[in-house]
């Protein structure tokens, strides 16, 4: 009788165990020796991993574009940008053709798909969040990570030798493709434009999931000369003396928020910003506005002065189609040089289509001269920053509130963040958001760029501590502020996290340094208190902060790591202040603020903050601080009770009125309770040596 021997294997790549059935000739009696079983046959014996069905259907995108590669192209790998036209940091969902091919609905660099696979590349703090919501399809790949291989190096290992890799010419900068071109040649693959393939594919979609949602058709409004200070023809002779300095005969605007600050007018075109989607060709004698059809209305083409330009006018304006940019700019033989931007600390810079359209003797590559004309906030966007921000301090104050009442009942992340925008919609003025609302919960809050969804989203409780960054866009300005909070009795650790962050905030918000000193520079003020416990949080400190533009915006970034950024404050600049802490997989802190960029002495510059919402009092361990952060912070909860506690009363809000009083109560000193103390040994013995006088007198 055969017996069956039953060999346990253990796999040390999978920790699982792997069953083999062995079997031997004995017969009535147990082998004097055991039949072991090799590599090779455990591999034989042993049932294949399931394929990935997402990696090989031919009916989900990605597959599609499989198909459309072999059929219509002849593509070894194609290349799928996260950008639009215009380079935007968020575009519309119209053109989010990395989410469409993927599913991926955060910031990435690129996805690729080649015969070997498919991979996308995402910053670090994305990654395990990626790799989470991400089919077994897609390889999740840490963009930020010099290990890992680079795009040309990841198709180099999957693609055929000789063979051709396409990507849209529209989405990625010129120095990119640039970049990316060479890349490929030293792997023997050729990078080819091909514009049309995925736009195709998205265009003829009509399953509900996957289909291409429309551009909004919501038109631009003129932004009102109260709010931008300036008019668009002043805005427009300041661009032209730069283009002179720099020897240029216009220049091509294709930054959307430059779009908008230039031409004074804002639209519904990105879903965090209030801007239009156009490009802009500045020359010393016209000014040509390309733009999708039924966006400009005629009170806007009046007041841009939007007529038919003829050989000789001077001055005029002409309004354009959209897609006609290109071929103008290579009909345009009457100019010899033309400004092409550049990338910059978060722009980078006209894409790689605008630039191959203008002749290669006519291209004059310099940042944009608009960058620090827009950053350079006058008179009435710095009025305009301030009331935004006061009437964000009435929304968020009110939402806090609530939150707090509301603490023990069934809240979750995605609850909370649902009642902030809706509040945060009520104040006049309001015009959308100014980024994705995050909320963040217990071990989620421990990720510093975390996202609720469905599969992870957490049930608040009183336990830990959570994050809420979140900001608007008003009429007057844009704001974005971050605040954490706890709905029970923190732990002491909790305690000492948020205090530090609340002393590197506070080192900043107070520093004074000379009007020379780079942004980039100043980082390790704010991280100072951090790097005391051995902890530093990998986003930058701050950036800066558009007026109802961008909430993040050139020129300035505050972050150490990017040294040889050396952009500088300027009086009138508006940067974000954000430190963190984050202890991995138990808690998070994180606290942020918008400064105003002001003049101290001749020379230094300083901040003030334009954000007035309070911290959370339970939190704040007054042991940690000195004398000087307690009156800084004494300072700012009097601005928040003399500022913002008027508009509460003024909108009927008394309840929010009297939480926000609660939670600015004075601190008092260290040294004046020592005073106090010693005061009232004092008047106790004085009491006592008069009782005793009095008694004695009276005997």
């Amino acid at each position: 009788m055969n017996i069956i021997v039953l060999l346990a294997v253990f796999c040390a790549e999978c920790s699982a165990v792997r069953v083999a059935y062995v079997p031997t000739t004995s017969t009535n009696a147990m082998p004097t020796t055991t039949q072991m079983t090799t590599p090779s046959m455990l591999q034989e014996l042993t049932p294949p991993p399931p394929a990935c069905p997402e990696a090989s259907s031919l009916t989900n995108p990605l597959g599609k574009l499989r198909i459309a590669m072999k059929n219509s192209t002849y593509l070894d790998a194609f290349l799928v940008f996260f950008s639009d036209e215009h380079l935007s940091e968020e575009p519309s969902p119209d053109e989010r053709r990395l989410e469409y091919i993927s599913g991926w609905d955060g910031a990435g660099t690129a996805a690729v798909l080649a015969a070997g696979g498919a991979a996308i590349w995402v910053p670090a703090v994305n990654v395990r969040r990626a790799k989470m919501s991400l089919s077994c399809a897609w390889l999740v790949l840490d963009g930020d990570d010099p290990s890992q291989p680079t795009i040309a190096e990841w198709i180099g290992g999957t693609a055929i030798r000789n063979g051709r890799v396409g990507g849209d010419v529209r989405l990625t900068s010129f120095g990119e493709w640039q970049a990316l071109s060479t890349s490929l040649q030293r792997e023997n693959l050729q990078l080819v434009p091909q514009s049309t393939l995925l736009d195709q594919l998205w265009n003829q979609e009509t399953d509900p999931m996957w289909k291409r949602p429309q551009f909004t058709r919501v038109v631009a409004m003129s932004h009102n000369s109260e709010f931008t200070g300036m008019s668009w023809r002043e805005k427009l002779s300041s661009v032209r003396n730069e283009l002179q300095a720099v020897g240029a005969d216009a220049m091509i605007v294709t930054a959307l928020d430059e779009v908008a600050w230039l031409l004074n007018l804002r639209g519904k075109d990105l879903p965090y910003a209030p801007l239009l989607k156009a490009f802009v060709l500045v020359t010393h004698r016209d000014v040509r506005i390309y733009v999708p059809p039924g966006k400009l209305m005629m009170p806007e083409r009046d007041m841009l002065a939007a007529y038919n330009c003829y050989p000789n006018v001077v001055n005029c304006t002409s309004v354009k189609d959209y897609e006609t940019v290109y071929s103008d700019l290579r009909k345009a033989v009457d100019l010899n040089k033309i400004l092409i931007p550049t990338g910059g600390t978060f722009q980078r810079g006209a894409s790689a289509a605008i630039t191959q359209a203008i002749t290669a003797s006519k291209r004059l590559f310099q940042p944009s001269p608009i960058i620090y004309l827009k950053a350079q906030k006058n008179m009435a966007e710095i009025k305009g920053m301030k009331k935004a921000h006061l009437r964000d301090a009435v929304a968020m104050c009110t939402v806090l509130n609530y939150l707090e009442k509301k603490g023990k009942s069934n809240l979750n992340e995605l609850l909370v963040g649902e009642k902030i925008d809706a509040t945060r919609a009520t104040q006049a003025g309001y015009r959308g958001l100014s980024m994705r609302t995050r909320v963040a919960f217990g071990p989620n809050a421990a990720e510093p760029e975390y996202q609720a969804t469905n599969a992870t989203n957490r049930r608040i409780f009183s336990n830990s501590t959570l994050i809420i960054q979140s900001g608007g866009q008003y009429d007057e300005g844009t704001t974005v502020v971050t605040r954490t909070l706890h709905y029970g009795t923190p732990s002491r650790d909790e305690r000492r996290a948020y205090t530090m962050v609340l002393r590197s905030l506070a080192a900043f918000a107070t520093l004074q340094a000379p009007s020379t000193l780079p942004a980039a520079h100043a980082d390790p003020v704010a991280r100072a208190p951090l790097w005391s416990f051995r902890q530093d949080y990998l986003l930058p400190t701050g950036h800066g902060v558009g007026a109802a533009l961008n909430r993040r915006e050139d020129p300035v970034v505050i972050d150490y790591r990017q040294d040889t950024n050396l952009h500088t404050f300027r009086e009138g600049y508006f940067v974000t202040n954000e430190p963190a802490w984050h202890d991995p997989r138990k808690f998070g802190i994180k606290l942020s603020n918008v400064l105003e960029v002001v003049q101290r002495s001749s020379g230094y510059l300083g901040f003030k903050e334009t954000t007035l919402l309070p911290y959370e009092p339970k939190l704040i361990d007054r042991n940690l601080l000195t004398d000087y952060e307690i009156n800084w912070l004494n300072a700012y909860n009097k601005r928040i009770r003399e500022t913002v506690g008027p508009e509460l009363t003024a909108q009927g809000l008394t309840d929010v009125y009297y939480w926000v009083m609660n939670k600015t109560i004075e601190i008092e000193l260290p040294s004046k309770n020592k005073k106090a103390s010693n005061s009232a040994i004092i008047h106790r013995v004085s009491a006592l040596l008069i009782f005793i006088f009095a008694v004695n007198a009276f005997k």
